[in-house]
């Protein structure tokens, strides 16, 4: 998602190496290599690349299963302290086990934390400036590793344990290993031990032919040391395993589990092709990654199978396109070829848009599993699916028990080739039907179907030993049933995989129907230490971090955590119990300016309007009196520390606890007689975002028959830009092309998987096009991943009221109320109330308000509101409100001379900030924002902001309009709009 000058090829490696251990086929010629490279995200721009200095390999053989762990040493050249984020797939069957980061000089393990707290306790600690390191699961079996900080000119070590299932190569197994971690490394140590084979491993492939096996204890060894090591290629080791099915057994936690590679002879017979399928095609922008030349020679095998017949055809991205109809004659299939050959790549991806098609014999779905749009998954059917994937970053588990399931099979064309692939779609094979054991439970498989002749199977043992017994059912005219037999007993091959590898065979279960399981696969991964899709794995600095966060540390932290983590419950709970009040007695006061008369005339003391050069001058010399305001306004947030001091309050809140603006005003107005205006009424006027880029220039000079050519032609170059495809969306809106426009949209979807900075972008796009539905189910998306923050709440409850769900709404936004927060979302709580209220008293229907505190529920309406949101953490952007008078509402001006009254500052990220006037003075109200600066360490790219503008706020005449614009520069000023009252 970053330009090629800020990647290195240090290749934190992860993809190219973890991939390319996967890829294999039961042939003696070398496997093929289809290196995936990761992406790591480190630097701002001008910045040297983090170098990959040192790598230690340490691998660990026995019989079909391997455990590897690899040492990265990485030294940052800069003068700058970076945030690194490497992002790396794993293909099918590759399970991380663990990492480790260096604290203070010695390894700290990472333990199990929730997804979402993670990445909160991450993101929080960052903050503090204390060195926190995250790996978390995107989507399918891709992975992010983020660590912080990457000291300045300093060097960081990470330690990453992966395991894996060795994949079989002429009876026998295969280990592999890329060496390409970088141009040249200062030091590469290689160890590998062998155990549970015949004879001595042998060295198949690779430069490192100074490798070499001696026997040690019950098995073999070899080791070797390089200096200034430029590694190419791969090694390739042949092992052969002993004959007979292999069981290993692992104690963990009191319970022994056990992992099974079981030898089963294979029979198959030719299976025929329905004269009638059809064909689902993943249009999405990221099947433009498929290897479609592969597929297309699939196709061929297929097609000839079938010889006559009708494909029903199905395009899928964010929609399912309509059906179209191809005849296939004598395998001839060039037509709907032609047709897949023109096909464009763009939008999301959304599998569940596919509707059952009854006259349909047997599906066929090229795809990648990564659905990422829609809240349905792909139907259920009463006919076999068949799924394709040809791109090592896919989703393989879901796309397997999809076809399993529906009695198909899954062909994944990044490891098989052709001649496999076709063999395993065209071919009935034997396959496990039931599985029984007397003395074990929880027996899992992975697949039904044998894998180069080997089925695996784990469980955990209820006694000393048991016998595997094994139901397989075989193809063909002589269809048959026979069983198999296994003997595993406790404390035999004793392995430290075993375990991980039941949970492994579990999660992926229940992966099948992840929005009902996921609380269940939330605990087997924190019980096993697996990172998933709603586990992380985390390391903290201090003791105190893991005890503020209720997250168990290694067991070196845990007696001083146990003494901690009391006190740290506590004032948790307090914080809680204060919350509320904070927020009553904010909202009382609130309620006192809203029921307060200002004066709509002239200000008594005039003043100059300051130029915007003049008043940036005057904000960069005046951050001591910022500061004031700020520390002013984490008094009055609810604390952050675990042990905040109590808070004495009043029943109501006093007039010297006002701040100093308001206290002038009432000054300024003693002795006024305000007399309330004539009915006014108001006008919003937009300012339209046309950026000057050459893409959207270009775009908007198009015709409407050209539009979509001219711009799939610049899609390719700006793939990674989210403002590019806003840009072209809004031209697509413009030119009545609603339809293209929401595709284009979606694929910020697809950008960076389950990046909540821009699907919140994409959320807040919809919801401005006039697509609440769309947008709530994005929403939903963000709050699963990041409940810590108000926002996720917020959003989606506004995106419900538009959906019409006015109760879950307001529920949604009463959370945002009664939960305390972190101290950079200042009066977060009186905007969500604002808007509770708002919907509750225009709602036309009695809406259940029990759980909200009685003395919250006041509607305050307003002639005119602004709300300003942005998508960058840990960025400062300023709503500024120009009135009539030439007054200017902004973070140091809270209080105009007619009452207009702005939000407590957002220094930290998203806001919202919020303008509010409850009685406007006819004229013109000017809109501004500014991007005051940022505290990010790693590169997002321009902040995209949204600003609602909103006449009659709380009445029934309420009218909104949205812009979405971007800001880049530091002290950018960008006019929004305005509102004239008349």
């Amino acid at each position: 998602l970053i330009p090629r000058r800020f990647l290195s090829r240090l290749p934190l490696l992860l993809a190219a190496w973890l991939a390319a251990t996967a890829c294999a086929q039961p042939v003696t010629a070398p496997l093929p290599e289809r290196p995936v490279r990761p992406q790591l995200v480190v630097a701002t721009q001008g910045m040297t690349p983090i170098r990959l200095q040192q790598v230690g390999v340490r691998a660990q053989v026995s019989g079909n299963l391997a455990l590897t762990e690899v040492t990265m040493v990485f030294h940052n050249p800069n003068r700058q302290v970076l945030e690194g984020e490497l992002q790396f797939p794993l293909l099918d069957g590759q399970t991380i086990l663990g990492f480790a980061l260096d604290i203070d000089g010695r390894l700290r393990e990472a333990v199990p934390v929730d997804k979402a707290r993670g990445q909160a306790v991450f993101e929080d600690v960052i903050r503090e400036r204390v060195d926190p390191a995250l790996l978390e699961v995107t989507r399918g079996n891709n992975f992010k590793l983020r660590v912080y900080p990457i000291p300045a000119n300093g060097t960081r070590q990470v330690v990453l344990r992966y395991a894996e299932t060795l994949r079989v190569r002429a009876g026998g197994h295969v280990y592999r290993l890329p060496l390409e971690f970088a141009d040249t490394l200062d030091a590469f140590n290689l160890e590998v031990g062998v155990n549970g084979v015949r004879s001595a491993p042998v060295i198949a492939r690779g430069p490192l032919d100074a490798l070499s096996f001696e026997r040690s204890g019950g098995g073999y060894r070899a080791q070797i040391a390089r200096e200034r090591f430029a590694g190419r290629g791969m090694l390739e080791i042949d092992v052969t395993p002993l004959p007979g099915p292999l069981a290993f057994t692992q104690l963990y936690e009191g319970k022994t589990y056990f992992h099974a590679d079981v030898p089963v002879p294979v029979r198959e017979a030719a299976r025929s092709v329905p004269n009638s399928i059809a064909l689902v095609w993943d249009s999405s922008g990221s099947g433009a990654a498929r290897d479609h030349a592969r597929e297309f020679a699939l196709l061929d095998a297929y097609f000839g199978r079938m010889r006559n017949g009708e494909v029903r055809l199905t395009r899928v991205r964010d929609v399912a396109e309509p059906v179209q109809r191809f005849r296939i004659v004598e395998g001839d299939w060039r037509m709907l070829r032609a047709a897949l050959e023109a096909t464009p790549y763009d939008g999301a991806t959304n599998l569940g848009a596919v509707t059952v098609d009854p006259a349909a014999r047997e599906y066929l779905m090229f795809s990648d599993g990564l659905s990422n749009f829609g809240e349905r998954a792909f139907p259920v059917t009463r006919v076999p699916v068949y799924t394709v994937s040809s791109t090592a970053k896919a989703n393989p588990v879901l796309l397997r028990q999809l076809a399993e399931a529906s009695g198909g099979r899954h062909v994944d064309l990044s490891i098989d080739s052709g001649a496999v692939a076709a063999h395993r779609l065209l071919t009935a094979t034997t396959r496990v039907i039931a599985v029984a054991a007397d003395g074990a439970t929880q027996l899992l498989l992975p697949s039904p179907y044998p894998t180069r002749n080997r089925i695996t199977i784990a469980g955990e043992l209820t006694g000393s030993a048991t016998q595997l017994r094994l139901t397989i059912a075989d193809p063909g005219p002589s269809a048959s049933v026979r069983t198999i037999e296994v003997p595993v007993r406790a404390g035999e091959a004793p392995f430290d995989l075993a375990a991980s590898l039941w949970a492994r065979y579990r999660i992926e279960a229940l992966e099948a129907q992840y929005d009902l399981n996921r609380a269940e696969i939330r605990r087997v991964g924190q019980a096993f230490r697996l990172p998933t899709r709603e586990t992380s794995l985390i390391v903290l600095d201090r003791v105190e971090d893991y005890a503020r966060h209720d997250i168990a540390p290694p067991p070196e932290l845990m007696a001083d955590f146990q003494r901690l983590r009391q006190g740290a419950q506590r004032a948790r709970d307090d914080d809680r119990k204060r919350h509320l009040e904070q927020v009553v007695a904010r909202f009382q006061e609130k309620v006192l300016w809203w029921n307060r008369d200002f004066p709509k005339g002239d200000k008594v003391v005039p003043q100059a309007v300051v130029a915007p050069a003049q008043e940036r001058r005057d904000r960069a010399q005046s951050e001591a009196e910022r500061a004031q305001i700020q520390e002013s306004r984490r008094a009055e947030s609810p604390p952050a520390s675990p042990a905040p001091a109590p808070v004495a309050r009043s029943a109501a809140p006093s007039a010297g606890r006002m701040n100093q603006s308001i206290a002038s005003a009432d000054a300024a107005l003693a002795g006024q007689a305000g007399k309330r205006d004539a009915e006014t009424t108001a006008s919003i006027r937009l300012q339209r975002w046309e950026p000057d880029a050459p893409h959207a220039v270009r775009m908007r000079n198009a015709s409407k028959a050209d539009l979509y050519r001219i711009y799939l032609e610049q899609r390719a170059s700006h793939a990674a830009s989210t403002a590019f495809f806003l840009d072209a969306a809004d031209v697509f809106f413009d030119k009545g092309e609603p339809a293209l426009a929401v595709r284009v949209l979606s694929n910020l979807a697809e950008m960076d998987l389950e990046n909540r900075h821009i699907l919140r972008v994409l959320g807040h796009r919809l919801l401005q096009a006039n697509r609440p539905h769309l947008a709530a189910v994005v929403f939903r998306q963000v709050l699963a991943l990041s409940p810590e923050e108000p926002q996720s709440y917020r959003d989606l409850g506004l995106a419900l009221a538009g959906t019409g769900e006015l109760q879950k709404a307001i529920d949604m936004l009463n959370e945002v109320v009664i939960r305390p927060w972190h101290g950079r979302f200042p009066e977060v709580e009186l905007i969500a109330l604002a808007e509770l209220n708002a919907l509750a008293a225009t709602a036309g229907q009695t809406l259940d308000t029990s759980r909200i505190d009685p003395r919250l529920l006041v509607n305050l309406p307003l002639d005119l509101r602004v709300v300003l949101t942005w998508d960058a953490d840990n960025t400062d952007i300023d709503l500024w409100v120009a009135d009539p008078n030439g007054d200017k509402a902004y973070y140091g001006n809270r209080l105009t001379w007619q009452g207009g009254r702005m939000s407590l500052d957002f220094t930290g990220g998203y806001g919202p900030e919020e303008f509010s006037l409850k009685r406007a003075k006819p004229g013109k109200y000017k809109v501004e924002a500014q991007y005051y600066g940022d505290r990010r360490q790693s590169v997002t790219g321009p902040t995209t902001l949204q600003v609602k503008l909103t006449t009659k706020f709380g009445l029934p005449g309420q009218k909104d309009q949205s812009v979405t614009m971007r800001l880049k520069d530091r002290s950018e000023t960008v006019f929004v709009g305005e509102f004239e009252v008349r």
